[in-house]
């Protein structure tokens, strides 16, 4: 399966979603696909390690200052994941020469598995930011999104491993 254009972006701070049609990726002509789905790698494992270090910091009650720097940097890697993402969607357009390739089948595992979990984070954080109270239904939407969102988080981490299988120098 190969990706297809996405249809929306995150807003600069992370809490809405617009149109494309503002900044695209722009893929080099000598940027190879493996690179590119190497990058997608490398961003998607940077994401799910950040994600990590600030769940274990909110897990200790680490201080707020502590936490908000946490919280800044799984920004930060999350926008850089979605950048990569979409890289790698439009790469794969320009170039699907590479169908026997165990390497780019588990890349695009990662990058099917980076779109959900950022589908889910925009999701999340729209219900969060919703309004000014929640009733029992918007709560219990809110906790099947969060679910939702870690089970796409804990994906990504499945198939970021699966790629580096394939790509033992990446280690």
């Amino acid at each position: 399966m190969m990706p297809e254009t996405g249809k929306t972006q995150r807003t600069s701070k992370g809490s809405g979603v617009k149109a494309v049609n503002a900044r695209k990726p722009v893929v080099s002509a000598p940027a190879a696909l493996i690179d590119i789905a190497d990058t997608l790698y490398r961003t998607a494992a940077a994401s799910c390690s950040e994600h990590r270090r600030y769940a274990d910091l909110v897990e200790r009650a680490a201080s707020d200052v502590e936490q908000r720097s946490a919280r800044s940097s799984v920004r930060g890697c999350d926008e850089a994941l979605e950048e990569a993402a979409d890289l790698y969607e439009l790469a794969c357009l320009e170039e699907s020469n590479h169908a026997d390739d165990t390497w780019w089948h588990r890349a695009n595992m990662v990058w099917g598995a980076a779109k959900e979990y950022l589908r889910h984070q925009v999701s999340s954080n729209k219900l969060t930011r919703g309004g000014a109270g929640h009733g029992l239904a918007e709560l219990m939407e809110l906790s099947i999104e969060y679910k939702l969102e870690a089970s796409a988080l804990l994906r990504m981490r499945h198939t970021i491993e699966s790629y580096k299988d394939a790509r033992p120098e990446l280690s």
